[in-house]
């Protein structure tokens, strides 16, 4: 067994050279050269969106700069100034307004931001697989790399831990993680909580939630975006409907508090998106992060 002096530091490592590949991302002062058609493709239309949101926000922020400086407020000019330096860099922008219209323009930003980074996401996945396939193991390791900062990013975590595709099930205080397969489930005297994020693709209005078996949807509530759904019916099935947040294209998900009395099958999760189609949620949608 490798001693914990060892393997630490190498963890610690690991995670600074994540966070430091994600900081090369486009919007920062480097980029990583893919050689991939389908990864450059995704990064150029990465930045074009990036680009769009970026000039949109500056241009607000320099009618409000002019506002202030003609009505005297030196410090949200000044705080415009940054706003302003920040978003022509392409990265978020943590400017704390005060005045309703600068904070709306922010918070427009951020929607726009996180919905390319979203984006970027999913545009990278086949360029992954692509890479794999043609044996550029380099190319395909950096991929692999932006790919797993932006799955922190996107999920609101802290790079302090692992990123990993699935949900966090725990049974009676075991955590392990969840692939979205059928899984037995014990009764309601074990606690039993599943919880991540959903990543979500394209425009989306509203989302359906179930388990594929009829008999466990109900057995575990749905808690989205911290606020508990109610139940509807469909045929046999149960389901939740959940709307995202605007601009925002990830859900954060809880499952929990078992009202089963004896053990059941659960999963796997099903959505139906916009058209009223169910599917099996993919895994990769499913991000758990420590």
């Amino acid at each position: 067994m490798k001693s914990f002096v060892t393997t630490y530091p190498v963890k610690v490592l690991s995670l600074i050279f994540l966070f430091l590949a994600f900081l090369m991302m486009p919007g920062f002062a480097e980029e990583p050269a893919f050689k991939s058609p389908a990864a450059i493709k995704a990064k150029e239309r990465y930045q074009q969106s990036v680009g769009a949101v970026s000039k949109r926000f500056i241009n607000e922020l320099d009618r409000n700069l002019q506002f202030s400086m003609q009505a005297g407020q030196l410090e949200e000019a000044n705080q415009i100034q940054k706003a302003k330096k920040q978003a022509a860099a392409g990265v978020p922008v943590a400017v704390d307004f005060k005045r309703p219209s600068l904070i709306a323009s922010r918070n427009s930003y951020r929607d726009g931001f996180v919905a390319a980074k979203g984006q970027y996401y999913r545009d990278l996945e086949p360029a992954l697989r692509e890479a794999t396939k043609a044996g550029d193991l380099q190319d395909a390791n950096m991929i692999d790399t932006v790919l797993k900062a932006l799955a922190v990013e996107l999920a609101d975590g802290k790079i302090t831990g692992k990123v990993s595709n699935g949900l966090w099930l725990s049974i009676g205080g075991k955590r392990t993680l969840w692939k979205n397969e059928t899984v037995t489930l014990p009764s309601n005297k074990t606690p039993v909580v599943m919880e991540g994020v959903l990543l979500l693709s394209g425009k989306v209005r509203s989302v359906k939630l179930r388990s594929a078996s009829p008999s466990g949807s109900e057995r575990l509530k749905f808690t989205v975006d911290g606020k508990l759904r109610e139940f509807q019916m469909e045929g046999n099935h149960r389901y939740v409907v959940a709307e995202p947040q605007p601009g925002a294209d990830k859900m954060r998900l809880r499952l929990g508090d078992s009202i089963a009395a004896n053990e059941w099958s659960f999963g796997p999760l099903e959505w139906s998106i916009n058209d009223g189609k169910w599917r099996e949620i993919p895994q990769q949608s499913l991000i758990a992060v420590d």
